[in-house]
């Protein structure tokens, strides 16, 4: 289901991420796959609709950097430097991943990919859920990253539980 990136649709979108969906939204660049990073099923099924190897981790993105301790132990000083002249905006940077987060979501390894995205359909998405979201490219694994929501709902349509329009990333 495709919904319009209004208010009314961003909240949907949230309820989706919340209640363990798996959605589709807009980011700085293209379209990304959405689910609650603290979901373990939610976070299964990013990979299955994808086809991606569970051995690769999902990068997730802050409402602020406020959040960081959350999903990190430490910040470094290079980070921190980075993060004041970089964020929000789309630059991912990788963290010693908080020690009981969920494997699904690191791939395994120890570290955590963040962005504090600059989007302001991603910004406005991240405030009605009060916490982070995954963001993986919406498609199937090797195959061009989808840069609307029509491309998107082609690739993936009946795998994801709402598609959120912003028009084209």
């Amino acid at each position: 289901m495709i919904v319009p990136a209004d208010p009314d649709g961003i909240r949907r979108a949230a309820e989706q991420v919340r209640n363990g969906g798996v959605i589709a939204y807009p980011t700085e660049t293209v379209y990304g796959l959405g689910a609650d990073p603290f979901h373990i099923d939610a976070l299964k099924r990013i990979f299955a609709i994808k086809g991606r190897s569970t051995q690769k981790a999902l990068i997730v993105l802050i409402p602020g950097i406020e959040d960081l301790h959350t999903l990190t132990t430490e910040t470094s000083p290079n980070a921190r430097r980075l993060m004041a002249a970089f964020w929000p905006g789309p630059l991912t940077l990788i963290f010693k991943a908080y020690p009981n987060l969920p494997s699904e979501l690191l791939g395994g390894r120890s570290t955590i990919a963040l962005r504090h995205s600059n989007a302001p359909i991603t910004q406005d998405l991240l405030s009605q859920l009060k916490g982070p979201i995954t963001s993986t490219s919406a498609n199937r694994s090797g195959n061009p990253p989808a840069e609307s929501a029509f491309m998107a709902a082609k690739e993936l349509g009946p795998n994801l539980d709402l598609i959120l329009d912003g028009g084209r990333a």
